[in-house]
């Protein structure tokens, strides 16, 4: 049972550290990057993908992909440590970690290259209407892959709250932060999609504090039954 309890505390550890680093590399890629709105001016794909540094622009490129693969280690894990003993947890955790791998594949398959490729064409004299269109295919890429994500936290928020995983702070805004993912969708081009990513990033350095305190307190959390990660 202790070596169960040191082995589960050292994951949840791993967990949050992944979690936050996720947000912190994601943020310090994207202040590098200058990226258009779709349907903005030709000049504004102009200024954005054909002036300032193009080491500049692929640095952050690069350290957003590094971000994406922090963040699919960070979901495999928190859905393996919040599944519990219960079918319905179970399943919800199962839900969680396919989302957060689909979440991660549409980043890095489509609109990570499509960002990039526009940056990178922009510099090299391409025509607007292609530098445009690869610059539209990152949105669109980034739109769908929202609703992704706001199913995966609904996912995970409500294995964690059947399992009791973790504390309800993380919980029940989670289920806010959730819904508000959805909706951006919808309502892609507008603020709601930048309030939804921004409070989304304030909720998973959250679950990253609250998953280091699991680590920390003398006890961790499992569920009744429980004796081993299964």
């Amino acid at each position: 049972m202790s070596d169960t309890t040191d082995a589960r505390r050292g994951l949840w550890r791993v967990a949050g550290a992944l979690a936050i680093a996720h947000v912190v590399t994601m943020l310090a890629g994207l202040s590098l990057q200058k990226v258009a709105t779709v349907g903005a001016s030709p000049s504004s794909y102009v200024t954005a993908y054909e002036g300032g540094s193009l080491v500049k622009s692929m640095t952050g490129e690069c350290l957003t992909c590094v971000s994406f693969l922090l963040f699919l280690l960070a979901a495999t894990l928190l859905a393996r440590l919040v599944r519990g003993q219960a079918e319905v947890s179970r399943w919800w955790a199962s839900l969680a970690a396919a989302c957060g791998a689909i979440y991660v594949a549409i980043t890095l398959a489509v609109a990570l290259p499509g960002v990039g490729a526009a940056v990178y064409d922009g510099h090299h004299g391409a025509p607007l209407a292609v530098v445009t269109a690869l610059s539209d295919l990152h949105y669109f890429a980034t739109f769908a892959s929202m609703a992704v994500l706001g199913a995966f936290t609904l996912a995970l928020v409500a294995a964690a709250q059947v399992s009791r995983a973790l504390p309800r702070w993380i919980a029940y805004p989670g289920y806010v932060v959730g819904v508000l993912c959805l909706a951006a969708v919808p309502g892609a081009g507008t603020s709601l999609f930048d309030y939804a990513t921004l409070l989304w990033f304030v909720w998973f350095i959250g679950t990253g504090i609250a998953s280091l305190r699991q680590a920390r307190t003398g006890r961790v959390r499992q569920p009744a039954g429980s004796a081993a990660l299964s």
